[in-house]
């Protein structure tokens, strides 16, 4: 029995020593594959260079998605929205149209100006301008309704806890008068405009805002519905 046992562990080391050098065989003709590569690229450039007298650089070809803003739709929870009619047609077409003006990490909506300003190169970090949050005004021209009916719109989708506009410090002026300023941020359990490869690169601020959000949510009988996907 001793014996068998033995012969069971070496023939462990063995197929682990084997796999052992396999990976390293495997590692060397990587290896040796990328320095053919960049021999070759060498040689052509050193080419180029003796027929135009020119320095020449080899680069890759820009991803046509590269720096493009886009959102990301929780299908699951949106789909568990739609089976029990939570969302009204204006209130679904409302959000479609605002999609493309949230701020990127933070879901607040922002103004179109902002939104799609061209970033300037050589920024000093106390250069920074802070985007300019849409006002009910602002959303309104931005998604071609009136004032009126989109503030309806925008009350009602605050009830169901898909927008939220918290309060901010201060004063600023709107429409000839002093008001405190207020801040519109989507449901990031709805859309989401932040990378979420891994973790979810969101404001933390905007996390803790939404944290307790559409834990109530009942069918057309009733019965309580839980969100399908909570991430934070």
């Amino acid at each position: 029995m001793e014996k068998n046992k033995n012969n069971i562990v070496n023939l462990q080391e063995k197929l682990a020593e084997a796999e052992r050098k396999a990976r390293l065989k495997d590692l060397q003709q990587i290896s040796n594959s990328s320095k053919e590569l960049s021999d070759i690229q060498r040689s052509l450039l050193d080419l180029m260079q003796e027929i135009t007298g020119e320095k020449h650089f080899i680069g890759k070809e820009k991803d046509i998605f590269a720096g493009e803003p886009f959102n990301q739709t929780m299908h699951r929870n949106l789909d568990l929205l739609t089976r029990i009619n939570y969302l009204t047609t204006a209130e679904e077409s409302f959000l479609f149209r605002i999609q493309a003006y949230l701020e990127f990490k933070s879901n607040v909506i922002i103004c179109r100006e902002d939104k799609f300003k061209k970033k300037r190169k050589n920024v000093m970090e106390d250069d920074y301008e802070l985007p300019k949050a849409a006002t009910v005004s602002d959303i309104a021209e931005m998604i071609g309704k009136s004032r009126e009916k989109t503030s309806l719109i925008m009350n009602s989708l605050k009830k169901k806890e898909i927008l939220l506009n918290p309060e901010g410090a201060g004063q600023v002026s709107e429409n000839g008068r002093s008001v405190s300023p207020r801040t519109w941020i989507v449901n990031p359990y709805i859309m989401i405009c932040a990378p979420r490869k891994n973790e979810v690169k969101l404001d933390k601020l905007t996390m803790r805002l939404f944290q307790h959000s559409l834990k109530n949510l009942k069918d057309q009988n009733g019965k309580k519905v839980n969100l399908p996907v909570r991430f934070f």
